[in-house]
């Protein structure tokens, strides 16, 4: 052929999908042309048509198929029909390329002029490859500028087939709002991420002399990122039973970091009649434990209200002794307030036993007149020392504030009725007797250890807290959240609480400031606490559902986004999708996970996804608002690569090692004797009693 680029015309023109006839001499898949050796004849190949002025139309080859016809002689009737087969290839028009210069091309998605019929199709030379691909668009420039470029291509891999087109995405844009890779396990999801976070942190660019430093979390439940990220020394820690580590180090989600419906959910708390009560109280337990001036004053609040509530008094029943007793010993001790005459006047309502006057007995006594005449001085010196302090702050004694109180405070039970009206006071005890129970039981199963281990860790404060997370001086620039010990009932009520104080904290800062160092959370293995709302889910899964929505819609607008990798997009919530600008797809089989994705991706991508079953390990089509086009690309390979290799059962089992059962029941708390081991002596003597075993 004159021209080696061309490989057929156009014989069809369908809104934006083309159908070319191919040449009687491109029935090869490559073509040597004078840029060197090129696909041609190939699915995902991509061909360019001229549409004059220095534009050409590309498109992404996506069917092949011959047709039959007939092609009778002329010049005699007995002679015979002869076949002559039609060859026709479906292209999906993606752009138009302009060229800008010698061997300079910009690309735009837009499409003004189609191809007629009878257009050459030609193969897409390596320049205009480089700008569809290597030249990714440029997202969110800030406002104002001038400090040179604002955003880079980072690479991802190169075209499958195709060595020499490298694919690069918008840094911005990939890391602005939400990203999606999923794909069944073992076809490359944890590389794929750690191809892309080693991106960043690998950057000569990034964190560089005097920069700011990027902030990545990693939800890791299957304990794989330590060996991508972490240091030599750092990834050496041997994981514990139902304990949180943060790049190696044990970690503490407070029990004070949940706000009132947390711990409402947490605790199982009837609607009625035990959640305004533990609310309540969870507020009591945050403004108590501050020791700032103005909580002080919310405290002194609370406890002249608790009083004033049973002022004026004649007699007291023996519930309403003990709330007002606990009100005195609870909201007063600290605060400088002489409260011994009111106490004294108690009294003979309590029974003292170990030094407590908290056991009641006999009928109530008529002590009124001695309580009315302690009351009165002691409102007084409340009110007096209310007026000195600063004004109240509401957020201090809000129990969504995260507020450090001891886990010595919350083991206390008894306070939860001071937090109840002197109305209630009567019932409450009826009410909160399972609430109680629950709580206890929580506390005393290490399952839950994770939200109590704060105090032996020296996380006093919400801003030690953020400290362990990574937020210090000389901190890494990725934080491995190591989540793979925890009990699967506690894992989504962690995570819903490190996404929405992540996202609180960004909500805090001032307008002019929540663009500046933007956060980004993975959520690996997102299908296990980002469900799709369903009747009767688990309060855990609804909390943590709703939290990473609320990042999924708001978070781009306070400088925080989600990268969400998952087995199974279909049992993710459909609202965390929809708000995903990019996807890396790879291999689905279940035909739910791809009749799902298909709905929710852009229509020119679908066609490329008809490939997803046959996506070879490490292989993901790509799309989004990232790059220029959708795409089939292999992922470079990380340079520290996460642990999540395949089991090679012929090579394992030929060892003689064996399977380590005693660390596997000493991590479940079982502690057996071995066999043979002596019997106590009640037991032996039991058995020795009892010939017959039954």
């Amino acid at each position: 052929m004159e021209q080696p680029r061309v490989i057929g015309h156009v014989v069809s023109v369908n809104g934006f999908r083309l159908k070319v006839e191919l040449a009687p001499e491109a029935k090869s898949s490559s073509r040597a042309t004078l840029d060197g050796v090129q696909r041609a004849v190939a699915i995902n190949s991509f061909l360019t048509f001229d549409l004059g002025a220095g534009t050409h139309a590309i498109g992404n080859l996506s069917d092949l198929e011959a047709r039959e016809s007939y092609d009778p002689t002329l010049d005699s009737e007995l002679s015979l029909e002869l076949t002559k087969p039609r060859r026709i290839a479906s292209v999906q028009l993606l752009g138009t390329v302009r060229q800008s210069g010698k061997g300079v091309w910009s690309f735009d998605t837009g499409i003004t002029v189609l191809p007629t019929l009878d257009t050459p199709a030609e193969v897409a030379n390596p320049d205009i490859l480089v700008c569809v691909f290597g030249q990714p668009p440029r997202r969110n420039r800030p406002q104002g500028w001038t400090d040179g470029e604002f955003d880079f291509p980072l690479e991802l891999g190169h075209q499958t087939g195709d060595e020499n087109t490298r694919v690069k995405a918008s840094f911005n844009d990939l890391f602005s709002r939400p990203l999606a890779i999923v794909g069944n396990t073992g076809s490359g999801k944890s590389y794929t991420v750690a191809s892309l976070l080693r991106g960043v942190i690998e950057n000569e660019n990034i964190g560089a002399a005097g920069g700011r430093d990027p902030h990545i979390f990693i939800l890791d439940i299957n304990g794989e990122y330590a060996n991508a990220f972490l240091s030599g020394e750092e990834r050496k820690y041997t994981p514990e039973p139902n304990q949180a580590y943060v790049n190696g180090k044990k970690f503490s989600v407070p029990v004070w970091l949940m706000n009132s419906e947390d711990v409402c959910e947490w605790l199982s708390a009837s609607e009625q009649t035990q959640q305004p009560v533990l609310k309540a109280w969870w507020a009591f337990l945050k403004g108590k434990s501050s020791g700032e001036a103005k909580a002080e004053a919310d405290f002194l609040a609370e406890a002249l209200a608790a009083i004033q509530r049973m002022y004026p008094l004649n007699a007291l029943s023996k519930n309403q002794a003990r709330a007002l007793y606990l009100a005195i010993s609870d909201f007063l001790s600290g605060t400088g307030i002489d409260f011994k005459p009111l106490e004294d006047a108690i009294k003979p309502y309590l029974a003292k036993q170990n030094g407590d006057y908290k056991n009641f007995y006999g009928d109530p006594v008529d002590n009124g007149v001695a309580i009315d005449a302690a009351l009165t001085p002691l409102i007084t010196a409340i009110e007096d020392k209310i007026a000195k302090a600063p004004a109240a702050s509401e957020s201090a004694r809000s129990g969504d504030t995260p507020t450090y109180f001891s886990t010595a405070a919350l083991r206390n039970t008894a306070t939860l009725t001071a937090a109840a009206s002197q109305e209630e006071a009567s019932q409450i005890d009826q009410h909160l007797t399972t609430l109680r129970m629950r709580l206890k039981t929580r506390l005393a199963d290490r399952r839950w250890s994770v939200f109590t281990n704060y105090d032996e860790l020296g996380i006093s404060s919400a801003e030690a807290w953020f400290k362990s997370l990574g937020f210090e001086a000389g901190g890494s620039k990725i934080t491995v959240l190591d989540l793979s010990m925890l009990a699967h009932e506690v894992l989504p009520f962690i995570c819903s609480i490190v996404g929405r104080v992540l996202l609180e904290a960004r909500e805090k800062l001032q307008a002019s400031q929540r663009y500046s160092n933007p956060w980004v959370l993975v959520l690996e293995e997102a299908h296990n606490y980002a469900r799709p709302s369903r009747q009767g889910e688990d309060r855990g899964q609804a909390l943590s559902r709703k939290a990473f929505e609320r990042v999924a819609k708001e978070g781009r607008k306070f400088g925080f986004s989600l990268i969400v990798a998952s087995q199974r997009p279909s049992e993710i919530s459909p609202t965390i999708i929809s708000q995903c600008a990019n996807f890396f797809s790879h291999r689905l089989q279940n035909p739910d996970d791809i009749d799902h994705f298909k709905r929710i991706i852009p229509r020119q991508a679908q066609r490329l996804l008809d490939q997803v079953t046959v996506l070879a390990s490490g292989e993901a089509i790509v799309f989004g608002s990232a790059v220029h086009v959708p795409s089939r690309v292999q992922i470079r390979i990380p340079r520290q690569q996460p642990w999540s290799a395949t089991a090679a059962p012929y090579a394992d089992w030929a060892k003689s090692q064996k399977f380590p059962l005693t660390d596997v029941l000493e991590a479940w708390g079982i502690d057996e004797k071995p066999p043979g081991a002596a019997l106590p002596e009640a037991a032996a003597t039991a058995q020795s009693e009892d010939e017959i075993p039954f």
